[in-house]
């Protein structure tokens, strides 16, 4: 038994006479004959008779045809403005003919008007008969035009040869228009083509391989102008241009809507078109930015530059930074302050003391998440910090833009009114980017995210925005400040969470077993105090491991959680010395692969610190610098500086290590023991004598 596949506008055979498939309806379809008759059939009557035949080719006529559903009002306003005074011109004569009158309304009557050859006291037939005699026409002839003119309106006097629809595709076989587009289709991640070459040859092979060489291609002039009709997006468009077109949805799916602060807030990164300087090495480094910005008010929660490679952990603290007040920084204006917000201020400080020496940005507490498929945003620590608080998750499809447009289009105003004002500005594609941005660049990552911050509080919550309107009057425009104020009213407010211990529960867990000398994580050993009353302790946790927080940005401490009172302890890396900077988990990484190229085991805890001190002294040695070397040391750098703030915003933790031990130098060990002088000269080993005739 053969399958069938029908859809709409498909041609099928039935009954010896082509139909056109008109639509479908459960058990039922609609055909339309090529004479136009319509008529409704039961689909299983259609499928099993013996005149039904699928996938046949549309009627030569139908190009012909091709325009005739076009709106005649509309082809009406296309027209030239002669052909209009000539169809009005003649509909005149007409309305003077039946009813005595050109406007044919004897309330808007002419001057002169009726005429004697026009009154309406003589009969129609009459009145004719003398406009005939007037235009130099037959009766026969001026009846058909008010025929027309019923029926079709002013569109029927209208000069059929200056009224004909373009369609410069009448005469192309279908065929070819077909390929095109499949061929286009292909081609839309591909590198960029010429029409006039490849594409072209390419087309011609795909109509041979399905038509068996059958559909000749025109020629290459009027297939290119083919193809510039058919295609919006050329062929030999750059690639990303034919891949964005391709990804754009055939239709829209929806908005996303919120009426509440928090109940939709969008999280996305994005390269920050800014060159950061590194003081440290006099290089630049590439940052980004990651946001989070609420629907309903399009207010800027929370920013965090990082360089370049965000992780989750930046993402969770993200999060951590929506519910927390923004600090006013010393210079600020008071204008600047939560109290110019326009809400009852005093009342939520009452609730929320934290909000006395915040800025003007709004603290939300987000109910919905929408994030893209970016690896740190599907990680477990996003996922177990909204389990925490309740916070629903919903991702965007892959490579849809019109998923998350609030987002995407913040990036644009981002870019317009703080990114190209910034020296180090380098554009949003090599194609914009200067020679010498390098040169250009002078703030720092921290200094770039206090210029941010200023931005966000002093002009974008303060800046009207045109997608933001007051309820009732769609032409008055607000701030997100004062979008969040109006909304404060309606939603209210919902206070957000506060505990002291948010940074530690947003940490990586690691289970491991604490033995006697401590606790082995990413191969490297963490020993403090706390843990020697739990050596050998069974766990009380389900898979009977202890929990071990650790932060990525900075691998030189981890973090215990003491069951019996409930107070963080930080656990220290057994060889950290005061010589080794913090290191992130990419440092520890590029450490391990320096010891498996010595053929050692990264288990190897004197190995570990002797390839990390080697790395760090590379990286800190000015004239020995590469490129990757100063990527690391500034993000090192830079992320134990974050990290040490962020532990910083709760309780500290208890420290009870000793200081770590600093090496004097030689020059300070010579001075104590009496200086130079007085060194034992036996205690010096002699200096091996080269033998060239050793073996």
């Amino acid at each position: 038994m053969s399958s069938h596949r029908l859809a709409v506008t498909d041609w099928i055979e039935f009954e010896d006479e082509l139909h056109q498939v008109a639509g479908l309806g459960g058990l039922t379809v609609r055909l339309r004959s090529e004479t136009g008759r319509l008529q409704t059939i039961m689909l299983a009557v259609l499928l099993s008779d013996d005149s039904f035949r699928a996938a046949i080719e549309p009627p030569p006529r139908t190009l012909e045809k091709a325009g005739a559903g076009l709106d005649p009002a509309g082809v009406l306003e296309g027209l030239d403005e002669s052909a209009k005074k000539a169809a009005l011109e003649l509909e005149g004569h007409l309305l003077e003919a039946v009813t005595g009158y050109r406007s044919g309304d004897p309330l808007t009557a002419e001057p002169g008007e009726p005429r004697a050859a026009y009154d309406p006291a003589l009969s129609q037939r009459a009145r004719i008969c003398s406009k005939a005699k007037e235009l130099g026409v037959s009766d026969r002839w001026l009846w058909k035009l008010w025929a027309r003119r019923t029926e079709q309106g002013l569109w029927g006097l209208v000069d059929k040869r200056k009224a004909r629809i373009r369609n410069p595709l009448r005469n192309l076989d279908p065929r070819v228009i077909q390929a095109i587009r499949d061929q286009a289709a292909a081609e839309r991640a591909d590198s960029t083509a010429t029409i006039g070459s490849r594409f072209f040859r390419r087309t011609q092979n795909r109509l041979n391989a399905e038509h068996g060489g059958s559909v000749p291609l025109p020629g290459r002039d009027t297939f290119r102008r083919v193809v510039a009709h058919l295609l919006d997006t050329s062929p030999a468009a750059p690639a990303y241009q034919r891949a964005s077109a391709a990804n754009q949805p055939d239709r829209p799916f929806g908005n996303v809507l919120a009426t509440r602060p928090g109940e939709v807030v969008m999280l996305d990164t994005t390269p920050l078109d800014v060159l950061a300087f590194d003081p440290g090495s006099g290089g630049t480094i590439s940052v980004e930015l990651t946001v989070a910005l609420d629907v309903a008010t399009r207010s800027l929660l929370a920013w965090r530059l990082t360089p370049l490679g965000t992780k989750a952990i930046d993402i969770g603290l993200l999060l951590a930074d929506t519910m927390t007040p923004e600090l006013m920084r010393p210079g600020w204006d008071d204008a600047l302050r939560y109290q110019m917000l326009r809400t009852p201020a005093e009342r939520l400080i009452s609730v929320d003391e934290r909000l006395a020496e915040a800025a003007a940005r709004p603290v939300i507490y987000p109910e919905t998440l929408l994030y893209d498929h970016g690896k740190p945003y599907k990680s477990d620590v996003v996922e177990r910090a909204c389990a925490r608080w309740k916070i629903d998750l919903q991702d965007a499809r892959k490579l849809q833009l019109t998923d998350k447009p609030q987002v995407e289009r913040l990036f644009l105003t981002l870019r317009q009114q703080y990114s190209e004002h910034v020296a180090g500005y380098k554009g949003f594609n090599v194609a914009h980017r200067g020679r010498t941005v390098e040169d250009q660049a002078r703030w720092s990552i921290d200094e770039l995210a206090e210029f941010f911050a200023e931005y966000v509080i002093a002009v974008y919550q303060r800046k009207h925005h045109r997608g933001l309107t007051l309820q009732g009057f769609p032409d008055l425009h607000v701030s997100p400040n004062e979008a969040y104020a109006m909304a404060l009213g309606s939603a209210g407010y919902v206070d957000c969470p506060r505990e002291a211990n948010m940074y530690f529960e947003l940490l990586p867990i690691a289970g491991r077993v604490i033995h006697p000398y401590g606790v082995e994580l990413n191969y490297l050993t963490y020993n403090a105090d706390i843990l020697y009353q739990y050596r050998k302790a069974k766990s009380p946790y389900p898979d009977q491991l202890w929990p071990i927080r650790y932060d990525p940005r900075n691998l030189l401490h981890a973090y215990f959680l003491d069951p019996a009172d409930g107070r963080w302890h930080v656990l220290r890396w057994t060889h950290a010395l005061a010589e080794h900077q913090p290191f992130t988990d990419i440092t520890l990484r590029e450490a391990k692969r320096l010891i498996a190229l010595r053929e050692r085991t990264p288990q190897d805890q004197e190995e570990v610190a002797k390839a990390l001190t080697e790395l760090q002294n590379r990286t800190d040695a000015p004239e020995t610098w590469t490129r990757t070397d100063r990527k690391r040391h500034t993000r090192d750098q830079h992320r134990a500086a974050a990290q040490s703030r962020d532990i910083d915003r709760g309780d500290a933790p208890v420290d009870d290590h000793p200081p770590l031990a600093v090496v004097p130098a030689p020059s300070e060990q010579a001075q104590e023991s009496g200086g130079w002088g007085e060194i034992d000269l036996n205690s010096i080993e002699a200096a091996q004598v080269f033998d060239p005739d050793a073996p």
